[in-house]
């Protein structure tokens, strides 16, 4: 088994994967398989543990989530670090897309029927600002049917140890009561489900918790320190090309 992945979902020649944080070449405290280039870490091993994301994917190119915790969502055909926005989008076979994420609720979108790919990524902003609701909007409009959509959940901070202060639990009651866990605690991928479900044929969850977990990053766990990004990355590859289905 590939120690880099977390979890793997295969759907028709598109692979999407949640990694690790180990087996990369990034040194401590980026320990070791970052994908942030914004976190401190050295580019040179930045861009190595990019490469083997691309691997894992079957991939050629990439392109890398600028998250800024809101709902801007940009359809990208060339790799690099794309635009500010907490939603990627594209039709292009061979370019990996990457939702970054330590704490925060990675997703992505699948349409294998119309060929098209997205990833999200939401923290308690971005469900505030319904950020998966602009990734499926924008989805559609750039081709994909949701009775064909099969969505994919990384793994996030759990809702027992992402305890919050009163007042952001009542944001959510009035907005996103499906978030709300406890008077203290929020689940933010029971947020992100309860957008999701209902509109896509079908959701995998690739369940576990970045706090509890140390062989995936946290913010939280850090306490303030510097640490790495992973996250959820999604390519259509020449698999596809191989069996027929692009």
């Amino acid at each position: 088994m590939n120690t880099q992945v977390f979890g793997r979902v295969s759907i028709e020649g598109i692979e999407a994967i949640a990694l690790n944080r180990t087996s990369g070449t990034s040194l401590p405290p980026f320990d070791s398989l970052n994908l942030a280039s914004y976190v401190g870490d050295d580019p040179h091993h930045v861009t190595a543990n990019l490469e083997i994301a691309k691997e894992l994917v079957l991939a050629n190119e990439i392109s890398v989530m600028n998250a800024e915790h809101g709902n801007t969502v940009h359809v990208v055909t060339k790799p690099g670090i794309a635009n500010p926005g907490d939603g990627l989008i594209t039709n292009q076979t061979d370019l990996a897309l990457v939702a970054l994420a330590a704490d925060c609720v990675p997703f992505g979108l699948v349409d294998p029927v119309n060929r098209v790919i997205a990833v999200g990524h939401a923290g308690w902003r971005g469900v505030l600002a319904n950020v998966m609701q602009s990734l499926v909007d924008e989805f559609v409009a750039s081709g994909a049917q949701l009775s064909h959509t099969q969505a994919i959940i990384g793994p996030a901070i759990c809702a027992n140890c992402y305890e919050v202060p009163a007042q952001r639990v009542e944001q959510f009651r009035k907005v996103r009561p499906e978030a709300i866990s406890t008077p203290r605690n929020l689940d933010l991928v029971a947020g992100v489900k309860s957008v999701l479900i209902g509109q896509v044929a079908q959701i995998h969850e690739l369940v576990g918790c970045t706090f509890e977990n140390p062989d995936l990053f946290s913010y939280r766990r850090a306490a303030g320190e510097p640490t790495g990004r992973g996250g959820l990355v999604i390519a259509m590859s020449n698999f596809a090309k191989q069996n027929g289905n692009e």
